[in-house]
């Protein structure tokens, strides 16, 4: 089948020497690519297949076969040389017991894969037992043999990242790193200082940020709260998950990502701006933007800051009372959403040189990190 290079989908490998790896890939890490790429140098093409069953360790920690699957193809997006492929154990007896079955499997999802179905096939391996099991069951027909790799040159294990992946971050496929990421988000009314303060813990940290995106939003369309009708919260919600995600994928991403507001905040803004029906119809885009951002830790910022209007968000008056009622908002949201356990109050208070307490919420902030997190941020 032809299809364009470098999408989810490529062709069938073709030549006359095909390599094939397999494993768990619960996360892939440098040294399976390096067994990959080595199986690539050696052979006109090379499909790496995950292998997994529902429960097995990848699924316990939220890797599905399944998934593994779509960012492995992700990170081989660009090699035409190299294809991805799946096998589901679900139905088939679990390890030792299932060598039989999966053999065969294997077999067939390999040959799904190749042009030349008498291609000399050649399996990667780096544990000696499965060599041998793999041997004793591949059709004796000349055309399979097994290879045992080497891994004394990159010695890494996927059970050592899972156990600590933060410890082991460098390890890590590119692609993979987004599962491990800890996510931080600052929230709070207007003028509290949230989004100096994510930038300043970001820099502390050497880890990326967003901005709000709808600060850009609004200015580019030049456009006040209560100007903004259904349309416009659709580009919000997006707009600021893009935002999020950018991080969470940027090479800069060092397993810990901080960002300024989410799907929360901006429902809270569409709760207080939008009428009843209006709101109702965003309500399944929040529901599902919410359940998909799985943050780690949330750190709310209440309004103990003199208000100061830079001319974006409308506040009904300048005595606190609407960003209070902002405030007692965002937490009943949060509560509904149930990510009250995820919830620090940065309510440090401040004395002398920091009479408004923003140094104070600052360390609050760093000790919170490190505490809910385990990523080591060193202050004094």
């Amino acid at each position: 089948m032809r299809t364009f290079a470098g999408n989810l989908f490529k062709d069938d490998l073709e030549g006359e020497k095909i390599g094939v790896f397999f494993g768990t890939l619960a996360p892939m890490h440098v040294g399976h690519q390096a067994e990959i790429y080595k199986a690539a140098a050696l052979n006109d093409g090379v499909v790496v297949i995950a292998s997994g069953y529902t429960g097995d360790r990848g699924d316990q920690m939220g890797l599905s076969v399944e998934k593994r699957f779509r960012y492995l193809r992700e990170a081989f997006s660009d090699e035409t040389a190299i294809k991805v492929d799946y096998i589901n154990e679900d139905n088939i007896p679990q390890m030792p017991a299932g060598w039989d079955e999966w053999t065969k499997i294997l077999v067939q999802t390999v040959k799904r894969n190749v042009v030349n179905q008498n291609a000399k096939i050649t399996f990667y391996t780096g544990e000696a037992e499965y060599k041998l099991d793999l041997e004793k069951r591949l059709p004796q027909t000349g055309q399979f043999t097994v290879s045992l790799m080497d891994r004394t040159v990159l010695k890494i294990s996927a059970t050592d990242i899972r156990k600590n992946p933060i410890g082991n971050w460098d390890y890590i496929n590119r692609v993979f790193r987004r599962h491990f990421t800890k996510k931080v988000t600052v929230m709070g009314s207007a003028s509290t200082g949230k989004s100096t303060l994510v930038r300043r813990l970001a820099r502390t940290s050497n880890s990326p940020f967003s901005e709000e995106y709808a600060r850009e939003y609004q200015e580019r369309s030049n456009v006040s709260d209560d100007e903004l009708v259904v349309k416009d919260y659709i580009r919000l919600i997006q707009g600021q998950y893009d935002a999020n995600s950018k991080e969470i994928n940027s090479p800069a991403n060092n397993g810990l990502t901080i960002f300024d507001t989410d799907a929360m905040v901006t429902k809270v803004y569409a709760d207080l701006w939008l009428s009843k029906e209006d709101s109702r119809q965003l309500l399944p885009l929040f529901d599902n933007t919410i359940s998909e951002e799985l943050i780690d830790l949330i750190l709310i910022i209440p309004p103990v800051t003199p208000y100061t209007h830079d001319g974006f968000r409308n506040m009904n008056n300048t005595d606190d009372q609407s960003r209070w009622a902002f405030h007692n908002e965002l937490m009943r949201v949060i509560k509904h959403y149930g990510f009250m356990d995820k919830v620090v109050l940065l309510d440090a208070k401040g004395e002398g040189e920091d009479p408004y307490g923003y140094y104070a919420r600052y360390l609050q902030a760093l000790d919170a990190i490190q505490e809910r997190t385990g990523f080591n941020i060193k202050h004094l």
